[in-house]
């Protein structure tokens, strides 16, 4: 069995501190998708994310997680409760893997971030992407992410046209209304594609993403002003592309990739969507899940979703999570 590692991009958007390095950098003319305190929000999920690697996915290395000099306090109890091996995950500073570009910290730009973890150290050259609020809703198998060596990757195609036709017009709104461009999730993808020629962009939704880490660290060290684009923003741009977005098509292009269509996904994006993803959380077809905006919700539905959580974990989440009292 091929082993791959996994990457989670995870922050502490009710650190105090953290909220004070982030204000000093508002500008009040920022995007308010990039800045919003929800983007930043933690609310457990990182533990459901790492316990359902550590019950869904038998192929996994280690976990890494990338963090601004920050820690989940209950992080350490996976290996205390012996619900994982003492180096089975490794925390990771912004420092780290911004080694040799220092000038461009702090970032609070996940699109940043996503550039630069090809400098993980010892990271495998194959691994596994996932957001915080990501997670594993049954068995994994690495055929789910590599086959002979082509990333599997699940998606649709969409024309460049549309989306570079928006994206001009909502320069000339900036430009003579000093109306904020919104750094859509889209958009940025698009870009991703447009970038090397494309007419077509290969679109991906909330799963686990597989990445090819040499050929993102090629591309993105062979063009330097590009890597620059990338990393020197603070908050999300519209002028930055999806650099996983970017490695599929880079992948596409060479024909190292399996394209596969849209998953279903155990989805919560809202007080609607609750009973929908509790239903979700018992399908096994279904392999992938992705709580947003936990925040937003009230004491009762965020319980309702916390009991959900832990009823399917139960077994590999830290018992300082299952314990814990919700406000």
């Amino acid at each position: 069995m091929q082993e791959l590692d996994i990457v989670i991009a995870w922050v502490d958007g009710n650190d105090l501190e953290l909220k004070r390095k982030r204000h000093k950098y508002l500008t009040g003319e920022d995007a308010s998708d990039a800045v919003s305190d929800t983007r930043f929000a933690s609310n457990d999920e990182i533990y459901y994310n790492i316990a359902s690697i550590l019950k869904y996915v038998p192929f996994c290395r280690r976990i890494h997680i990338v963090t601004d000099n920050q820690q989940p306090e209950f992080l350490n109890e996976f290996v205390s409760q012996g619900l994982c091996e003492a180096d089975k995950i490794h925390v990771v500073d912004h420092r780290e893997i911004f080694a040799g570009y220092e000038q461009f910290l702090p970032t609070f730009n996940t699109r940043s971030i996503e550039s630069m973890l090809w400098n993980i150290q010892g990271l495998s050259d194959y691994f596994i992407y996932l957001n915080d609020d990501f997670f594993f809703n049954s068995t994994a198998q690495t055929e789910d992410f590599l086959e002979s060596d082509k990333i599997v990757t699940y998606g649709h195609w969409k024309s460049c046209f549309s989306y570079k036709t928006k994206l001009k017009y909502r320069k000339f709104l900036n430009k003579h209304f000093n109306k904020p461009i919104q750094p859509g999730h889209v958009i940025g993808q698009m870009l991703g594609a447009d970038i090397l020629g494309l007419k077509e962009f290969f679109e991906i939704h909330h799963y686990p993403h597989c990445v090819d880490r040499k050929i993102l660290s090629e591309y993105l060290l062979n063009h330097p002003d590009l890597l620059e684009t990338q990393i020197k923003y603070k908050f999300r741009s519209v002028e930055q592309l999806n650099p996983i977005s970017l490695m599929n098509h880079l992948k596409i292009q060479k024909d190292e990739a399996v394209l596969k269509p849209d998953l279903e996904l155990a989805y919560l994006k809202n007080a609607e969507s609750i009973e929908t993803f509790v239903s979700a959380l018992k399908q096994n077809e279904i392999k992938y899940g992705c709580i947003q905006s936990l925040d937003q919700l009230n004491a009762q539905d965020a319980e309702i979703v916390r009991n959900a959580m832990i009823e399917k974990l139960r077994g590999y989440l830290p018992q300082a999570v299952i314990s814990a009292k919700v406000l």
